[in-house]
């Protein structure tokens, strides 16, 4: 069985403080960037990056990421699911974000989602977290969906999610960016140790 190795996953915010494809190229130049999610202005301009660094490019609507032809889309209901994958077929990524829905995620994962996403803020202090439960269970790769210092990653690390979403500040400059990536690829590196 392959070692187990945890990716970083970015998700562009709304209203970033800096130039997006600066913070982008910096973030991928700096470590293993798997993954780039974008609403579909944003994630129009940063399909020439995305395939130069070879990192999965997707987007919010379905139609957006035929438009564009970027990677794929993420969803956040059966609905959008069944919508995103009618409309992108399975040649495209069509992931979901699940929250902290047990039920929704087996339920997309059964319907041959690419990935589940899971807010791991949002797990109740009784119960197993979320994310620990997911890589324990199942083989469709989880996103730890809320972003997280470095300084915080090491618990989250010890739940083996397949990808984790750097912290926000990576977007206020193309400095942070590559600081916040490299300190987080250093503190993933620790956990495999």
């Amino acid at each position: 069985m392959p070692e187990h190795r945890t990716r970083l996953h970015l998700v562009v915010p709304p209203h970033p403080e800096a130039d997006i494809r600066a913070c982008f190229a910096e973030a991928c130049a700096a470590g293993d960037v798997a993954s780039v999610l974008a609403a579909p202005n944003e994630a129009a301009a940063l399909i020439d990056l995305a395939r130069r660094f070879e990192v999965a490019l997707l987007t919010t609507e379905a139609a957006a990421a035929m438009r564009l032809a970027v990677d794929g889309v993420e969803v956040a209901s059966r609905a959008e699911y069944d919508a995103a994958r009618s409309a992108l077929g399975h040649d495209r990524i069509v992931g979901a974000f699940c929250g902290a829905s047990r039920h929704l995620a087996m339920e997309l994962a059964e319907r041959s989602a690419d990935y589940v996403a899971f807010s791991q803020s949002a797990d109740q202090e009784s119960e197993e977290p979320v994310i620990q439960w997911w890589s324990e269970l199942f083989e469709v790769p989880c996103i730890a969906a809320d972003p997280v210092e470095a300084s915080e990653a090491g618990a989250l690390l010890a739940f083996k999610p397949d990808f984790i979403r750097p912290a926000e500040r990576m977007w206020n400059s193309p400095e942070d960016a590559r600081a916040v990536v490299r300190a987080l690829i250093e503190e993933v590196a620790r956990s495999r140790t």
